[in-house]
């Protein structure tokens, strides 16, 4: 008697929700929520809009950690979830940063 294989792993289903619900966390959310920190250290107490240009700076550096912190989680959650048996989540991840940004901006929504 043969053994029928057994599909270990997560679920088809399982696969494509977090496939779909990974699109707009690392590739709007995380970038968006990074830009906000970074930025508030800028306009922290005792930085007021005095001229020296401070909250500028932070906003340079949250406009730039916004997008690298994006794509170090895209790499981090693209190898685990490879290794875990995820088929969907992987290319999701890998395409976010660039794909959600470029469907936004080109005007297609509007």
């Amino acid at each position: 008697m043969t053994d029928t294989p057994a599909r270990i792993g997560p679920s088809r289903l399982q696969d494509a929700v977090l496939a779909l619900l990974a699109l707009p966390l690392l590739g709007i959310a995380l970038p968006y929520v990074v830009f906000c920190i970074v930025a508030a250290f800028g306009d922290g107490p005792g930085h007021g809009d005095d001229g020296d240009g401070l909250i500028w700076a932070f906003m340079a550096y949250g406009m730039i950690a916004g997008p690298a912190a994006a794509l170090v989680a895209d790499i981090v959650v693209a190898v685990r979830s490879h290794r875990a048996g995820y088929r969907y989540l992987p290319i999701a991840a890998s395409i976010s940063p660039f794909v959600v940004p470029a469907v936004f901006s080109s005007g297609i929504l509007w």
